[in-house]
């Protein structure tokens, strides 16, 4: 694989090359102390998973509002995770 391509715009393909703006919507894990020596919040990333990667063009036609839509479409129900 190239080094100089990131990844490919799940929506057309298109490669990413490092350096260009994207959007990427991911899944983190992260947890977030106070440090008070510093007096500052530090967040650690335990884990991260990209869910999808768009170029620019395809980004900037992206619609978030659709998207918050759909998520609350999905049905969850807390005592399901507890089974699994």
């Amino acid at each position: 694989m190239n080094d100089e391509i990131v990844s490919a715009c799940d929506r057309c393909g298109k490669p990413i090359p490092k350096g260009s703006a994207y959007v990427c919507i991911s899944r983190n894990i992260e947890q977030i102390e106070h440090n008070i020596a510093g007096n500052e919040d530090e967040v650690q990333v335990i884990d991260a998973e990209i869910i999808i990667a768009l170029c620019g063009s395809c980004g900037n036609k992206f619609d978030t509002g659709a998207l918050q839509k759909l998520v609350q479409l999905i049905p969850w129900d807390p005592e399901d995770r507890k089974k699994n």
